[in-house]
């Protein structure tokens, strides 16, 4: 049944007019949400699915209006009632209607109704405030069809004051797509928010004043990940309506938002919330059991104050809310409640879960437990049998299993490396994708998939599901190279496996580099050692002569050159002198000649590179090198740190920990401490000695390479002084003088010259290695009016391809420390020169010669115009908004020329100005239309 829309207009909604039907008249509406369903594959048909929950002691449900949000009639649902919640004070209603879309698209579908519960403490006049719900929607065949995710858990829970409220929608896609979940304020209509709303943690009112155990302030929110809605605690009784958006994503696309809008309802009871306690969130491997207890416990007493005795509980009800759907009847999980009770306040429940590949996804399983308390039925007051409860979600992962049997075995006469590997265990796999290092890693996977960033693994390929071998083409000779590889599966529900065992594979070569370690680090005069092994065998033709090159940077072959001097065979070492170690890094390879003629060149090995980041009260050491060695490898896994203090001979570096680079990586936190007191303001100097191996019986181990030296103190936190700026400001006079004729091209460039100083102040640092520069349009009185536009190195800046001179400036100067000043003093100047002016005739003839109307020279700041021409009628013959020049050819709005004669304009003129209020003018007059 389709309704033609008929408008009323409702005065208590501020002037807003919606299309509702006269007896869509169901009042006193809780709580509500809106889900969309697929129904088949490859349709366009959804189901729109609402569920509210009304207060009983309103009118009885009526028809609901849907609004499908593609442009066709809205329609009147029935409702159909689902029963009463547990306290008979709630009826669930559910409105149900299939609809046919049109195309892929985004739409916003909604559910209108009257009027909400009528006693809403934080909406304005709530009986007369309709209740709206909106949920966004996409179609889009390229990410795969879709279905929004369904609310399983109910919002019926009631809240106690002083006791914590937790609630949680029980949000569930059967796709498998990405959830979080963020609040908003109810609405009252399309795009229209409930008037005068408020938090239940708004600061000016007295609703949150502390939390349950009574620490201030007291908050309200969302968990972004879980969905778990938080008031902790409510401090005033009432009913107070929330709303939430559950945000579903797939590929990093937001695919679609459903609207809970919902009410809680806050008591002043003599009973107190019983309290869950759940696992850990875990990860588990598909194929293996999970199982847990889940305990709830009844408090003996009340949280913020000791002695009032509490009525224990009868029976307590452990109940799993979230009835996923799973792959198979078997495969479901298995909850059993103990039974404790009675006597004991307390009741646990065993959870039990048989996992197999098909329950493999990235996004966790959201596991909610519920426990609901009962009262002693015995108790005098009615109040004292209300029941409360508590939420709790246990999050449960389920990943791949591991690759099995992975094996690497080196082709020397190509140069390539064989992989191969068991099939796949789990037949939902979607790729196999294969990863590899230079030297070993202990790869410690504790449930994590895929291959993590900080093991120094890169991708070198994926191979379909099926495949079980990989042909690495582009490794080179001289190298061990490991490799790990890992399953993927499809999305929606996505997903990885854990990383497979390593295997390693080494390509013998002719050479090889061994130590390029630093010796002394200086600007102009520092020195590295370099050294490489030469091959054994002496029937290479002769002469053999090896060369040696450096170039700039770790890799990359930049700046190349030849070390001058020629090698022997008896020559394997050279100390590289003249280099700036301080500042530049470098890299060197050997080649092998014989007879003149190239035979072979080594891989190129880099120096150890050193850089640090501080903190208060430490500082954090990180280092690289590109070599053709390992330097994580578990054989050698500690690398040695060295340090020395301010104005201490270069002697005298002492050795202050190990770094297990095979763990932890290539880093070193020198933390001060009772024994190793770091001092502000004091510079500490380092240096790192590496360890590492070819992993290959034949060639030398340990290769012992020093970094450069490296100076830092702890963090810095004071901030330069800040600079003292000049704007230089452009007179009117040059502007008039260098006029653009409108006939030419009217864009104007104008720019804005800065020039500053550094201020002196003892409260200061000088160390200042950079600027920030500032700029606002218009007036600008603090930071958070400015927008930052650039960074410099310099005290200078053109601030150039600008429509006008009006604009505010400052400056900021940041040190080595990431330090930034406050801005310098802020300079601004104004267009005090606008110019627009039009002629009053032109000849629109079409001979070429003032054809069209356009303003006397060139507008002058201008940044829009608005301008419409009247006959002598007052009927409007043209207008355009879209151009300054206006370029009017005489021709009315329906292309036809205008007859010769006398017409009126009127120009609405945005000048760019320095203050909004004198932005616009207006301009009338009259223009002769002449032929």
């Amino acid at each position: 049944m389709t309704l033609q829309k008929t408008y009323i207009c409702m005065g208590i909604i501020l002037g807003l007019c919606l299309g509702i039907s006269s007896n869509a008249l169901a009042t006193h509406i809780r709580a509500g949400d809106l889900t969309i369903r697929r129904l088949n594959n490859n349709s366009l048909t959804y189901r729109i699915t609402v569920v509210l929950y009304r207060d009983i002691t309103g009118v009885p449900a009526g028809d609901g209006l849907i609004d499908f949000g593609d442009g066709t009639d809205n329609e009147l649902v029935s409702s159909r009632s689902l029963g009463r919640t547990e306290d008979q004070l709630t009826e669930i209603l559910l409105y149900q209607v299939d609809h046919i879309f049109a195309s892929a698209g985004t739409y916003k579908i909604s559910y209108f109704e009257k009027n909400r519960n009528p006693t809403v403490r934080n909406i304005e006049a709530p009986s007369d405030t309709p209740f709206f719900i909106e949920s966004e929607f996409l179609i889009n065949p390229a990410l795969g069809l879709n279905s929004s995710p369904i609310l399983l858990i109910p919002p019926v829970l009631q809240a106690r004051i002083g006791q914590k409220y937790t609630i949680n929608a029980g949000a569930y896609d059967a796709e498998g797509d990405s959830l979080s979940y963020r609040l908003t304020i109810c609405k009252q209509g399309r795009d229209v928010p409930v008037q005068n709303y408020r938090f239940p943690d708004d600061p000016n009112e007295t609703w949150t004043k502390e939390k349950e155990d009574c620490t201030q302030p007291g908050e309200f929110y969302i968990d972004p990940a879980t969905g778990d809605l938080v008031w902790d605690a409510p401090n005033e009784v009432g009913e107070y309506n929330v709303a939430f958006f559950v945000d579903e994503w797939r590929e990093g696309i937001r695919i679609g938002s459903v609207n809970r809008d919902m009410q809680i309802i806050v008591k002043d009871v003599l009973n107190l919330r019983p309290i869950l306690t759940l696992p850990d969130d875990i990860c588990i491997v598909a194929g293996e059991t999970l199982t847990g207890t889940i305990l709830a416990e009844d408090q003996i007493e009340r949280i913020c104050a000791t002695g009032d005795r509490m009525p224990t509980l009868d029976l307590l009800t452990l109940t799993l809310i979230n009835n996923i759907p799973f792959s198979t009847p078997s495969n479901a999980p298995n909850f059993t409640i103990t039974g404790l009770q009675p006597p004991v306040g307390k009741e646990e429940g065993i959870f039990s879960w048989a996992t197999t590949c098909n329950d493999i996804r990235e996004q966790p399983y959201q596991f909610t437990f519920q426990v609901v308390d009962n009262p002693r039925p015995e108790n005098p007051t009615e109040n004292a049998k209300m029941q409360l409860g508590d939420m709790k979600t246990w999050s449960v992962r389920v990943v791949g299993p591991p690759p099995q049997n992975l094996t690497a075995i080196a082709n020397e006469s190509n140069n390539t490396i064989s992989l191969n590997w068991d099939d796949y265990i789990c037949g939902n796999v979607n790729s196999i994708e294969i990863y590899r290092k230079v030297g070993s890693f202990d790869l410690q996977m504790m449930c994590e998939t895929g291959v993590p960033d900080y093991a120094g693994y890169e991708k070198v390929g994926s191979v379909e599901a099926g495949v079980t071998s990989f042909v690495d083409t582009t490794v080179e000779k001289g190298a061990n190279y490991c490799y790990r590889i890992y399953a993927t599966f499809a999305l929606p529900e996505g997903g990885e496996s854990m990383a497979s065992n390593e295997a390693c594979a080494f390509l013998p070569a002719t050479l090889y580099m061994t130590n390029v370690s630093v010796t002394k680090t200086d600007e102009t005069d520092g020195e590295i050692e370099v050294s490489w092994i030469t091959p054994s065998d002496d029937t290479l033709p002769s002469p053999v002569t090896y060369k040696l090159f450096r170039a700039e940077g770790l890799f990359g072959k930049q700046n190349v050159q030849e070390i001058s001097k020629t090698f022997t065979v008896a020559e394997n070492s050279y100390v590289d002198k003249g280099l700036n170690t301080l500042r530049q890094r470098y890299h060197y390879w050997v080649e092998i000649y014989t007879g003149g003629t190239l035979l072979d060149s080594a891989r190129i090995a880099s120096q150890v590179s050193l850089g640090a980041s501080s903190n208060l009260d430490e500082i954090r050491l990180e280092w690289e090198a590109h070599v053709p060695w390992s330097i994580t490898s578990m054989d050698y896994p500690e690398h040695e740190v060295y340090r020395k203090e301010q104005g201490e001979s270069d002697d005298l570096f002492t050795l202050i920990g190990t770094a297990q680079a095979s763990q932890f990586g290539l880093q070193y936190v020198d933390k001060s401490t009772e024994s190793n007191p770091l001092i502000f303001g004091q510079n500490y100097t380092y240096k790192v000695l590496t360890r590492g191996t070819y992993e290959y019986d034949p060639l030398p181990a340990p290769l012992e390479n020093f970094s450069q030296e490296l100076t830092t103190s702890l963090l810095d936190t004071i901030p330069p002084c800040p600079p003292i700026l000049t704007l230089a400001r452009t007179a009117c006079e040059s502007l008039v003088a260098n006029e653009i004729d409108p006939k030419d091209d009217c864009i104007q460039n104008y720019s804005n010259n800065l020039t500053w100083e550094d201020a002196t102040d003892a409260e200061c640092e000088n160390d200042i290695i950079a600027y920030y520069v500032y700029y606002s349009e218009q007036i600008a009185e603090e930071k958070a009016d400015f927008n930052r536009i650039d960074t410099v190195l310099v005290r200078n800046y053109e601030h150039i391809n600008l429509p006008s001179l009006a604009g505010s400036y400052a400056v900021t100067a940041v040190d080595e420390s990431g330090n930034e000043s406050a801005l310098s003093n802020i300079e601004s100047q104004d267009n005090e020169c606008t110019y627009f002016e039009l002629p009053t005739a032109f000849t629109p003839n079409e001979d070429g010669i003032n054809d069209t109307l356009i303003p006397f020279r060139c507008p002058r700041f201008v940044k829009s115009v608005t301008f419409e021409v009247f006959n002598r009628w007052g009927e409007s013959v043209f207008k355009t908004d879209s151009n300054i020049n206006i370029e009017w050819d005489g021709r009315d709005k329906n292309g036809e020329l205008v007859s010769p004669g006398t017409y009126y304009y009127n120009a609405e003129v945005i000048f760019y100005r320095l203050n909004p209020e004198d932005a616009s003018e207006s301009f009338t007059g009259w223009i002769q239309v002449i032929r």
